[in-house]
């Protein structure tokens, strides 16, 4: 038994000796920033960037700023939602409102609401809420895993603190990213191989301090108007849709069922004005009907506007920047239509 332990030991050690200058070059270069905290994630002067969470950096920026800003308007859903822009939403709304971008890359339902308890629990006024969904979103009631998608510790009481941090560093070690990532800082070029599986981005990222607002969407609408953008790699991804009506499969189940109860009542504790989006996916694929008459009748035939399936806006490629996410233009009209419909 002595001798077991004492292997253990020893072999305990030389796993501690070898990881450790890697630990502590993880923790001083920081790729994922979620060691240190930061005024801005992303450097708006930079060649490249790491893709990091954007779960933990919404819920990082809320945590920071929400006592001092008041916020009491939230743009939720995932990456897609980030086209709302929040000087179009406040056209809608009261003058006083305070709003905020609290999305996530391949957001699910489940994060989505653990953010609105979450928010309800830091005592915050919900006031108005833009609420952005899709199949995909629905479909998810459960966390995700990996370093890009894992929800942040701070919504989960820091149940997952450990696991968190932990998957993080382990992404860190996969021996790809390690190339990847010393490759990009000793050349300071994204390479067209670094943006496989998202680890690099190079076009370029940048969000606002206090709203949490990306300012993505914007250069992208620059490129399109100086005719740089449309290449002959992004028109290639627009594959060609046929005419039949298609439906998503159910993604409201009873777990779903429960989740989308739960944001009802805060909802209804807050007096919320909300509104609820079916995007209008490239794909034109109609949300399942079932699942349009649950949202319907939980949260009302006023509140739920659903844009999925052939429509003005799905029929034509120039209202998308790539096949997952539409553009300023179609969420502005969007907005006009669900705010001004009688």
């Amino acid at each position: 038994m002595r001798k077991f332990l004492k292997t253990v030991f020893f072999f305990a050690l030389t796993v501690l000796i070898l990881f450790m200058p890697l630990l502590i070059t993880y923790i001083i270069l920081d790729p994922f920033k979620v060691v240190m905290t930061y005024d801005t994630y992303y450097d708006p002067n930079a060649n490249g960037w790491v893709n990091i969470n954007k779960d933990y950096i919404s819920t990082t920026t809320f945590k920071k700023n929400y006592k001092k800003e008041n916020y009491d308007s939230f743009i939720l859903g995932n990456s897609r939602s980030n086209f709302y822009m929040i000087s179009d939403w406040e056209k809608y709304l009261p003058s006083n409102s305070n709003c905020f971008h609290f999305d996530a890359n391949n957001e699910s339902l489940y994060a989505l609401h653990k953010k609105l308890v979450y928010i309800d629990g830091k005592g915050s006024d919900i006031k108005n809420v833009l609420l952005i969904l899709d199949y995909a979103t629905l479909v998810q009631d459960n966390p995700r895993s990996g370093h890009l998608f894992m929800i942040s510790p701070e919504l989960e009481n820091n149940r997952n603190f450990i696991d968190f941090h932990l998957t993080c560093f382990r992404d860190f070690l996969t021996p790809k990213f390690l190339y990847t990532y010393i490759d990009f800082k000793i050349s300071g070029v994204v390479k067209p191989y670094m943006k496989d599986g998202l680890m690099l981005l190079d076009k370029y990222h940048s969000s606002d301090t206090r709203s949490n607002e990306s300012e993505f969407a914007r250069n992208l609408e620059e490129m399109i108007s100086q005719n740089k953008y449309y290449t002959t790699e992004i028109l290639s991804s627009f594959y060609k849709r046929d005419t039949i009506v298609k439906y998503s499969p159910i993604a409201i189940k009873e777990n779903q069922r429960v989740i989308l109860y739960d944001i009802f009542k805060i909802f209804k504790k807050h007096k919320t004005n909300y509104k609820i989006i079916i995007s209008p996916l490239y794909n034109q694929i109609k949300i399942n009907q079932n699942d349009l008459r649950f949202l319907i009748i939980l949260f009302g035939v006023n509140n739920v506007h659903d844009f999925s399936g052939i429509n003005k806006f799905t029929k034509d490629y120039k209202n998308y920047y790539e096949t997952s996410h539409y553009r300023i233009h179609v969420t502005k009209e969007i907005l006009h239509e669900i705010y001004m419909k009688k």
